[in-house]
């Protein structure tokens, strides 16, 4: 229905300066998150730069991404987000380097995106308009007033088991709203190219045995 983030979030992150491409993961670890779109992320990434998958080991750490790299118990990551793990980890003192993979032969695919089913479509099309014009203000609150908006994030954190910290959700907030708009798409805006692409990506790597049609995908609530 709309591209909420339009490009990705998922990198490679990493603190090892012997490492300048996704090529020189070869005979090093790599930890993921056990999500199967992580696994041909790396090896489009590796290949890309002129190695081998093959020759990276990759190791299921679960959600312990940060964790993993401080510990020593990984070289790398893929599967954390440069809007959270990143800043998190730049806040405890770590220096941390990463690789994008749209630079490094991924298609530069929607990271969030808002969904529903077809039924929910066709039976309540007003509801679902009127939820997106609601979206599309508070976007434009977040945008205008971003010290506003995270004192709000803030007085509804679940402080007990999940503290945010200030400085690490303002530099999210700087990342995710550089990645919700561009000067030529609007926030919410799809095109079918990106999805093609997408597509296409997902046949190649296997993700996905045949190609939906495109009419049938998305419906784009920004015209």
């Amino acid at each position: 229905m709309a591209a909420i983030v339009r490009s990705p979030l998922n990198h490679i992150i990493y603190m090892d300066e012997s490492i300048q491409s996704p090529k020189d993961l070869e005979g090093k670890t790599v930890g993921y998150p056990g999500i199967p779109v992580n696994e041909p992320l790396l090896k489009t990434m590796v290949e890309s730069s002129g190695g081998h998958v093959e020759e990276v080991e990759l190791i299921d750490v679960g959600f312990e991404l940060g964790a993993s790299i401080i510990a020593g118990r990984v070289d790398a990551v893929i599967g954390a987000y440069i809007n959270h793990e990143v800043p998190v980890l730049e806040h405890k003192g770590y220096h941390i380097r990463y690789f994008n993979p749209v630079d490094y032969g991924v298609p530069s695919f929607y990271e969030l995106v808002m969904v529903t089913n077809d039924q929910t479509w066709a039976e309540q099309e007003d509801v679902i308009r009127a939820f997106w014009r609601g979206a599309v203000k508070g976007f434009e609150y977040m945008k205008a007033r971003p010290e506003e908006s995270l004192d709000i994030l803030f007085a509804h954190q679940d402080q007990a088991n999940f503290p945010l910290i200030r400085e690490v959700e303002e530099k999210s907030l700087e990342i995710l709203l550089s990645k919700m708009e561009t000067g030529a798409e609007p926030f919410g805006s799809q095109t079918e190219q990106a999805w093609q692409e997408t597509i296409t990506w997902l046949l190649e790597s296997g993700l996905v045995d045949e190609s939906p049609v495109l009419e049938d995908i998305f419906v784009n609530l920004v015209e």
